[in-house]
C-alpha cells in the first residue's frame, strides 16, 4: 500500500496530463467541430471546387458561343436550321426515324 500511494504522489501529475489529453483527444474526435467534420468538410469543399471548375468551362463555352452569335452569321444559319428545321428555299428536309423502325405504311395490309 505504501509503494502505491508513493508511486501515486510521483506519477500525480504525469497520470493528469495523460487523462486530460485522454479527453481532449476523445473531444477533438466525436465533438460537434471536431476532427470528423474537419474530414467531412474537407471532401465537401473539394467537391464545390470540382463543381466549380465544370462551371467555369461551361460558362466559358456559353462566352464563346455569344460571341459567334454576336458576330458570325453563318453560324447562326446553322443553328436555325439545325434546332429549328429551317430550310431556304431550294432545299429539301429529309427526316428519318431515329429508331430505325419502319413506318407503318411500307408494313402493308
Amino acid at each position: 500500500m505504501y509503494r502505491l500511494r508513493d508511486w501515486l504522489h510521483r506519477e500525480a501529475l504525469t497520470l493528469i496530463l495523460g487523462v486530460l489529453l485522454a479527453i481532449a483527444l476523445i473531444n477533438l474526435a466525436v465533438a460537434p467541430h471536431g476532427l470528423r467534420d474537419l474530414l467531412v468538410l474537407r471532401h465537401h469543399r473539394s467537391r464545390l471546387e470540382a463543381e466549380r471548375e465544370q462551371r467555369a468551362a461551361q460558362q466559358r463555352e456559353l462566352q464563346a458561343t455569344i460571341g459567334r452569335l454576336q458576330s458570325d452569321d453563318a453560324y447562326i444559319q446553322r443553328i436555325i436550321r439545325k434546332e429549328l428545321g429551317y430550310a431556304r428555299g431550294n432545299e429539301l428536309i429529309y427526316r428519318f426515324a431515329s429508331d430505325g423502325s419502319v413506318p407503318n405504311s411500307a408494313n402493308g395490309p
